[in-house]
């Protein structure tokens, strides 16, 4: 396996200004890799391009809300253009919402699924005509552990559409030297995360372990893809 100290290429990192996103963008400057930054908060993906440019790479905010998926070509065109190229799709971003089928606002239902499967499809069209030009390319999502329980209905389906969409992917990009990995964690310490009650921060997965995750993966051998990998806190983190 290749060392992941110095990568390079270069990335677009989907959902940057999360916490798993930021952490994932932060650990790619480190290996020397270029990114792309696209998130809905000016301020915060402007903060995170300048860390990224301390450890010497480039680094550029690109402004899009993803759950408006006719934005998304003209975006991804943007970071491709001012990165001089693309190796690397990273989409973190996601959305959730709690209510029984029978009760749900549909206008809420359609912005998970707008966000959520819509978008992963748009983006990873858009992205791997470019990315597909050079071996070694990735398309990375970070999903979720799911199991089906009262209130998920939308964000599960969504969940497995993307699953399904990234399995059947990795077929049409396989000879171009692409992989397709999902990466799905358990509780991970966000501050959406972290606030629920009954649940101990320092048991959770950290967002680091998920940046280690995705330079794993970037790092592989030409020979071998992990399509799927799956992470679950060590010990449990309910008090």
């Amino acid at each position: 396996m290749t060392s992941t100290n110095r990568l390079g290429g270069k990335a677009l990192v989907v959902g940057a200004n999360g916490g798993i996103g930021s952490a994932i963008a932060t650990a790619l400057a480190g290996a020397g890799i270029d990114s792309a930054l696209m998130g809905r908060n000016v301020a915060a993906i402007d903060a995170l391009a300048k860390t990224c440019r301390q450890s010497g790479a480039a680094a550029l905010p690109v402004l899009c809300d993803i759950s408006k998926v006719d934005t998304i070509e003209a975006a991804v065109d943007e970071a491709i253009d001012g990165l001089g190229g693309l190796n690397y799709l990273v989409n973190c971003a996601g959305i959730s919402s709690t209510a029984r089928l029978h009760e749900t606002d549909l206008v809420g239902s359609e912005a998970i699924l707008d966000t959520n499967l819509r978008a992963f499809l748009y983006l990873a069209r858009y992205a791997l005509p470019e990315i597909n030009k050079t071996p070694g390319g990735a398309v990375i999502k970070i999903g979720s552990v799911n199991h089906p329980y009262s209130g998920v209905n939308t964000y599960f389906a969504a969940s497995q559409g993307s699953e399904g969409l990234a399995e059947a992917l990795f077929e049409d990009v396989r000879e171009y030297g692409t992989r397709v990995c999902t990466i799905r964690p358990g509780w991970v310490n966000t501050p959406l995360v972290s606030a629920e009650k009954g649940i101990d921060p320092a048991l959770m997965i950290q967002p680091e372990d998920i940046s280690q995750t995705v330079l794993f993966v970037l790092s592989m051998a030409e020979t071998a893809c992990p399509t799927e990998i799956t992470i679950l806190p060590q010990r449990s983190p309910y008090v």
